[in-house]
């Protein structure tokens, strides 16, 4: 299935979660931090896993404090910590039910899992954050699963220079700001394709 056009948006809740990003940065190194200073005043526990989970906690608090900028503008690198906080929750998670401790045990099990599913949906944003027009329908970006309307199911497709509009016979509308303004040859290319679609 070839993609005639594919057109970078911004789509609200992506830019939601990005914007969350230092915040759940925070929250994780908050947890491993709290965890690491627990263990080290137990007796008999390794302290190399403590000094372990210590430098995770350091390195996180100094992306979230020296680096905020980043999570913004370089998306990948929320996927490197995230990749790093999700089994540091999960092993913290066991380690306490291990230890006899269910409910914290939890807990951080159902933080790792959410941070799992978050470094899905970030890697998500990176391939599926733009309308793509084909010749079969249109793919628009979804938090969840990414959309994927056929031409038989669309009234009319409007493309601004900054923005895109689409109607749906269902009554359903979607407008998606563009990243980045279409030039005057890109319009009347991509408003010729889905009229042509349209019609036929």
């Amino acid at each position: 299935m070839t993609t005639q056009y594919s057109i970078p948006v911004i789509h609200p809740a992506f830019e939601l979660l990005k914007r969350s990003a230092r915040a759940l940065h925070l929250i994780a190194a908050s947890l491993i931090l709290v965890n690491a200073i627990t263990e080290l005043r137990a007796h008999d526990v390794s302290n190399i896993l403590c000094y372990s989970q210590l430098v995770i906690a350091a390195d996180v608090f100094l992306l979230v404090f020296f680096g905020g900028v980043l999570l913004v503008e370089a998306p990948r690198l929320n996927l490197v910590f995230r990749f790093i906080e999700a089994p540091a929750l999960m092993g913290i998670g066991f380690n306490l039910m291990a230890d006899g401790f269910a409910w914290p045990g939890i807990f951080h099990l159902l933080f790792s899992f959410g941070y799992v599913f978050l470094f899905y949906r970030e890697w998500r944003v990176l391939h599926s954050e733009a309308v793509d027009i084909r010749s079969t329908g249109i793919t628009i970006p979804n938090f969840i699963r990414d959309a994927e309307i056929s031409w038989n199911e669309i009234r009319s497709i409007l493309p601004r220079y900054h923005c895109i509009i689409i109607k749906t016979f269902r009554n359903k509308t979607f407008q998606f700001q563009l990243r980045k303004n279409l030039n005057m040859e890109e319009l009347q290319q991509i408003d010729d394709f889905c009229r042509q679609h349209l019609v036929s």
